[in-house]
């Protein structure tokens, strides 16, 4: 065949091909249970962007959930998946008008209404210190945080100028592994997988799991070592060491505090028992250690520091919707920040509720939900500052294309106005990425995954060196 009738023939099905993109219903054809989509002539004809080569799952848990809530439309969904981990939801003909249900003149986070330095002025004060004593940063979040992925930019950040080592907060087991810390568990001589281990208790899991005495820990979960919950849970040994070989101060420790309560004792691998106050302080600074715990009782997390410098805790609730601290004891979160000098408590939350609400007075009703935390928050720590991240950008499918959530902006909007009002600092992740459809942007940048919701890797890694800059930013100004 002659090359021009070869040529002739690939134009004609390339045409073909686009004439069907132009003519094939946006809405798809549905045959029973079966529907027949095609893809758009938009998407053919951005074939040429660089797609995401780092697009990555997060790793599963061994339940997926939201929180309570007193809203209808998303209580009773214990089991339910986490928005933040699930992918966008694929609904059609989403409704877009939203701009006259929800414009108001609520002020971004650069704005100069919003102080956010006096807001932090308490954290901002205390980095003179950290030569002294050491200062601790509390990152709670949603799944967008897992893996210690933002907190590790902003940990590093801070360790480098402020100094300070360790990865601070970590669990007794690890459910979710981290790009920081490898933990090997071992119950009676037997290696604990992710899906094994001592049972546990979360706030922010489904009611099964929760407790009535809101004895959680700063992490919002505790382990129980109980004979009779787990055969052999009443000796645990632990094995902590970095991911990583990189030389950042995060590998290196020489403290370690165990939070626990009952009759636990600790034994480190040198044969020293800790003293009542759960704290061991090793002679010489290390990156791997190994602890064995025995009796019976409750462990709510390990901390790995240094006695000077800034500890940064990654704490991940996976499915949250940032409404669970007033279900914590209050006793165990004010002993915690006052002991351990907490003076920045970050709080990232407000994308699991995009998803599930299509209405501006529902993301109210959940921004003061959201108020009121902040407020139990400030009870138990008032002399830490508090920052509160808002949400990333998130695409779903309107009309075939995918675009921002249309209630985010809004969401956003009403969070800064929230902190405002409660004086404590507001990052806008939202605007920080680029605004309306910036998620589109960063996942043809490779910061993002095809899901429309999580960063990458590296992605992670921008937001967080973002927020760090911020933070750092608004002190040097």
């Amino acid at each position: 065949m002659l090359p021009r009738r070869i040529a002739l023939f690939i134009w004609l099905c390339i045409a073909l091909l686009g004439g069907l993109c132009v003519v094939f219903p946006k809405d798809n054809i549905h045959i029973g249970w079966l529907e027949l989509r095609w893809t758009t002539l938009a998407s053919v004809l951005d074939m040429d962007h660089t797609q995401s080569t780092e697009e990555e799952e997060l790793p599963a848990e061994e339940t997926e959930y939201l929180d309570d809530t007193d809203f209808k439309n998303i209580q009773d969904k214990d089991l339910a998946e986490d928005t933040l981990s699930s992918g966008k939801e694929q609904g059609k003909n989403r409704e877009n008008n939203f701009e006259t249900q929800t414009r108001d003149t609520t002020l971004h986070q650069n704005h100069p209404a919003v102080d956010t330095r006096t807001y932090l002025s308490a954290f901002y004060s205390s980095l003179a210190e950290a030569e002294e004593h050491s200062i601790r940063v509390v990152h709670y979040g949603d799944s967008q945080i897992e893996e210690d992925r933002m907190t590790l930019m902003l940990r590093r950040r801070l360790q480098a100028q402020y100094g300070g080592g360790g990865v601070g907060l970590i669990p007794l087991h690890q459910t979710i592994p981290t790009r920081t810390i490898h933990q090997v568990v071992t119950i009676n001589g037997k290696i604990q997988s992710i899906q094994q281990g001592p049972k546990r208790q979360l706030v922010y899991g489904p009611k099964s799991m929760r407790r009535k005495d809101g004895k959680y820990g700063p992490m919002g979960q505790v382990a129980l070592m109980n004979d009779s919950l787990l055969a052999g849970s009443e000796h645990i040994s632990l094995v902590v060491e970095p991911m990583s070989k990189e030389k950042h101060p995060e590998r290196y420790f020489n403290r370690v505090r165990v939070w626990s309560e009952g009759d636990i004792r600790v034994v480190s691998e040198r044969g020293d028992t800790l003293p009542s106050s759960r704290m061991l302080v090793l002679r010489d600074s290390t990156t791997r250690y190994s602890l064995t715990l025995l009796g019976r009782g409750e462990v709510y997390g390990l901390s790995l520091e240094t006695p000077t410098g800034v500890i940064v805790d990654n704490i991940p609730m996976r499915g949250c919707l940032g409404t669970v601290f007033t279900d914590i004891s209050q006793e165990q979160l004010s002993r915690f920040y006052r002991e351990t000098r907490t003076r920045l408590i970050i709080m990232q939350f407000g994308g699991n509720a995009i998803p599930y609400n299509e209405q501006p007075s529902t993301i109210r009703g959940i921004v003061n939900q959201l108020r009121k935390q902040v407020q139990y928050v400030r009870s138990c720590a008032p002399e830490a500052s508090i920052l509160f991240v808002g949400p990333s950008d998130m695409t779903t499918l309107i009309d075939g294309e995918a675009q921002t959530y249309p209630l985010l902006p809004y969401m956003d909007r009403q969070l800064a106005k929230m902190a405002q009002e409660e004086q404590i600092g507001y990052y806008s992740l939202y605007q920080a990425m680029g605004g309306k459809n910036s998620m589109i942007q960063w996942q043809k940048r490779g910061w993002a995954g095809s899901d429309g919701v999580h960063f990458t890797r590296c992605g992670a890694e921008k937001a967080g060196e973002k927020l760090a800059e911020w933070i750092l930013g608004n002190f040097e100004l």
